[in-house]
């Protein structure tokens, strides 16, 4: 058949419904009160969910001098770090499988995107280690819950934009640094840092006057509404829940409280995902750019690419339809 982007696309790694995503059949809000982000990514890479806690390797030696290198290069930590590490490591690691790759650019995310390896851990507590300095108990349980939620969404623009580059057969690290590339998108991977301006600018002139503001603007308010879910994003309460039972000590919680009240008056949508991704970054105190949302996808964007390897190469095309009068 001709190929195009229209292509059904057949997955088992993820499924979607009005009760929330499942990984690999596994509903993901029991999975989130289960497993670890380690085990939740061998679930969506393997098929099987460990039994046991999964501890990865640390970088190797080599690997870290390259994720210095690249910070220095790239010229600060961040997503443009890990996006530059996957292409760097195509050329390097051409061969790798998908799951590999995406285990690989995991282990040195922490380094790529806050310029500070993290020392030893689980995902979750070396990245809390490397921007705050410590691991603090509470804030890796929601940094945790939050790489849960987020390691896969089914057939995102990120993910769609991953599998597109794998139907041509490039390395996997090429593939996942096309999605990426995409989850860059301020509409998309970025979202959370548009909630966190939201709330900032809520706690300076209050949040009626905010969401007012945005409505009468006739613009989508950030954090709010999902094209999936008709009534609400599952994913939203239990991350919402993880950050309340932070300690808060620049006392952002009044100003979430705030939002949602003044959003609940105004807003037809319910609060999603990135809502609560954005309150995690301000009560955490980390930056509203860090790419919490990017190193949870390459959980997901591994088991999509290493599935559609094993699909018939080049299915997808784009059609044009001629604007000319």
């Amino acid at each position: 058949p001709r190929p195009s982007i229209d292509v059904q696309v057949a997955s088992a790694v993820t499924s979607l419904d009005e009760e929330g995503p499942s990984y690999r059949g596994r509903p993901l809000v029991e999975l989130a009160r289960s497993a670890t982000f380690e085990q939740v990514a061998e679930l969506l890479w393997t098929g099987e969910l460990p039994d046991d806690p999964v501890r990865w390797s640390a970088p190797s030696a080599a690997d870290r001098e390259l994720a210095a290198a690249i910070v220095t290069v790239v010229g600060r930590p961040g997503l443009g770090a890990l996006t530059a590490a996957a292409t760097v490591l195509a050329e390097r690691s051409a061969d790798d499988a998908p799951a590999v790759a995406a285990r690989r650019l995991l282990v040195l995310a922490p380094q790529l995107v806050t310029g500070v390896d993290g020392g030893k851990g689980s995902t979750a507590e070396r990245l809390v280690r490397a921007w705050t300095g410590r691991a603090e108990r509470r804030l890796v349980e929601a940094v945790d819950t939050a790489l849960v939620m987020l390691a896969d969404h089914e057939l995102t623009t990120s993910t769609l934009a991953a599998r597109v580059a794998a139907s041509v057969r490039p390395p996997a690290y090429d593939a996942l640094a096309a999605g990426l590339s995409t989850l860059a998108g301020r509409l998309h991977g970025a979202a959370a840092g548009e909630v966190a301006g939201l709330l900032v600018d809520a706690r300076t002139v209050g949040a009626a006057a905010v969401i007012d503001r945005i409505l009468d603007a006739s613009q989508p308010v950030p954090g709010f509404g999902h094209s999936i879910y008709k009534r609400r994003d599952p994913r939203f309460a239990p991350l919402l829940d993880s950050v309340t039972a932070l300690a808060d000590p620049d006392g952002w919680a009044p100003t979430v409280a705030d939002v949602l009240a003044a959003a609940g008056s105004r807003v037809p949508a319910a609060p999603n995902v990135d809502f609560g991704l954005g309150a995690l970054l301000l009560t955490a105190g980390l930056s509203p750019d860090a790419p919490l949302f990017a190193v949870a996808r390459l959980a997901g964007l591994g088991a999509h690419v290493a599935e559609e390897m094993g699909e018939r190469p080049v299915r997808f095309r784009g059609l044009t339809r001629s604007t000319r009068s």
